[in-house]
């Protein structure tokens, strides 16, 4: 069995035209900058999984130019809502990429889990969520897992961004922990690069691909990374082998 390579891309923040900044910065255009690098660097070929915010705020012209873009470039994609996003609103116009909810793969499989509240910036991972989550790692048994979601379910050492954190998280953990082949959790949201052990669990974080908040920050500030893009590399025993890569400068700016 081959290597299943992903890369993790996550709060796109794409408004409703493609001149449209957030924070200064032109979010299509830096977008389109890291699809660049991602082929660049010999990864054009990998499935991409999205990890939310895709739109800076649920706008249809968002999802309608990323679905435009990615089918453009011949890409394979799974994706899941952030706190920015409308999920009835990327199921309608991200149409050449349905959602999916599981994607399995030889002996791995890979769940997306919402963890956005309407209206709220915080991560929770509602009972409806949690009960089909619980189905389907009964239903996955025998697959290595990797779990991904938009929120974090740990510290980061940042007290604004932790505010965010999975209010269930503990609940979370017990319930990923009693699969016994969840292997990691990935998600987005933190805009920035974090790695972690949690009870046994990875957890790898991505940076935005537009701009970056400052790590270990105690309020809001923006750092100064360029945008950038995680590697995942799941072999078959299991293992997982991974990596982030910025960009050598953001050209993207306003």
């Amino acid at each position: 069995m081959t290597v299943l390579k992903l890369t993790q891309i996550t709060d796109l923040h794409i408004g409703p035209i493609p001149d449209f900044t957030c924070r200064h910065l032109k979010t299509y255009k830096s977008l389109q900058s890291v699809l660049t690098a991602i082929k660049r660097d010999g990864r054009g070929d990998d499935r991409l999984l999205i990890t939310g915010d895709i739109a800076s705020d649920g706008q249809p012209e968002a999802y309608q130019q990323v679905d435009q873009l990615l089918s453009a470039e011949a890409k394979q994609a799974l994706w899941l809502a952030g706190n920015h996003d409308s999920m009835d609103r990327m199921r309608k116009h991200l149409k050449n990429f349905p959602f999916t909810p599981v994607f399995e793969v030889n002996n791995w499989a890979i769940i997306m889990l919402d963890s956005s509240m309407p209206g709220q910036p915080g991560g929770l991972i509602s009972k409806t969520e949690m009960q089909q989550l619980e189905q389907h790692l009964a239903n996955l048994s025998d697959k290595n897992i990797l779990v991904a979601m938009h929120h974090s379910p740990i510290a980061v050492n940042s007290h604004w961004v932790d505010e965010h954190r999975i209010a269930n998280h503990q609940q979370l953990y017990t319930l990923l922990a009693s699969h016994g082949k969840v292997r990691a959790v990935v998600n987005g949201h933190i805009h920035q690069q974090h790695e972690a052990n949690w009870g046994g669990i990875a957890v790898y974080s991505a940076p935005s691909t537009c701009f970056q908040f400052e790590p270990r920050s105690v309020k809001f500030s923006l750092g100064h990374q360029s945008p950038a893009y995680r590697w995942i590399d799941l072999h078959p025993n299991g293992h997982i082998e991974t990596g982030v890569r910025f960009l050598a400068s953001n050209t993207a700016n306003a």
